[in-house]
């Protein structure tokens, strides 16, 4: 008797579940900054100043799936940049680079499903791709991290803009050599071991 009684409440219980699980599609752009290693040369050659990743615009797309007051993420980021040698105004260009991160995580989302303002607080895990625009050198894959805070302004129940601040992390392996490419020719030996960014960031959100 028992177990019909478990099952009917079940049973009852699952329409709103569905209910609660919602799809979220969100084209992102932003800007991101902030970024250097500490390096020496190649093969551990003579020491050069610090290599810093340029400021610049950076899109991406999240695919969200919600389910209560959580919410499962996929994420795509791309940055156009440059690795250029340290200095305010004086740092000099070494490669131009991009760099495309792959991560899948959560959300945790604040106050009622149906408000207007939901604020919330994320993180991701994946993988970074540096893909260096220079004849001769690979692209490297390295994994990363990310953190987000921000909120959701809903303008109706199928839209609304996302807005949020994101701490990217790219973990490097210290005393090795990066970016390398056929004859041992590598871009530069990291004495450092992470690789931290910063970005600002918004989207139109489609809600299914």
């Amino acid at each position: 008797m028992r177990t019909w009684i478990l099952a009917v409440v079940l049973a009852g219980s699952v329409p709103s579940i569905v209910r609660a699980q919602t799809i979220e599609i969100t084209p992102m752009v932003g800007y991101r900054f902030g970024g250097s290693l500490t390096a020496t040369g190649p093969n551990g050659g003579t020491v050069n100043s610090a290599l810093e990743v340029g400021d610049s615009e950076s899109f991406g797309v999240h695919l969200g799936y919600e389910l209560h007051d959580a919410e499962l993420e996929l994420l795509y980021s791309r940055q156009s940049t440059n690795l250029q040698t340290a200095g305010l105004f004086t740092g000099v260009p070494v490669m131009d680079m991009t760099l495309d991160t792959f991560q899948g995580g959560g959300n945790y989302l604040f106050g009622q499903r149906d408000s207007k303002v939901v604020p919330f607080i994320g993180f991701g895990l994946g993988f970074t791709r540096l893909a260096p625009k220079a004849a001769g050198l690979s692209d490297e894959s390295r994994f990363s991290a990310s953190f987000a805070g921000g909120a959701k302004f809903w303008l109706g129940k199928h839209v609304g803009l996302r807005l949020e601040g994101r701490l990217f992390v790219t973990v490097f392996d210290s005393d090795s050599d990066h970016i390398c490419g056929t004859n041992n020719n590598c871009a530069f030996r990291t004495t450092s071991t992470d690789l931290t960014q910063g970005e600002a960031r918004g989207g139109l959100i489609l809600r299914f």
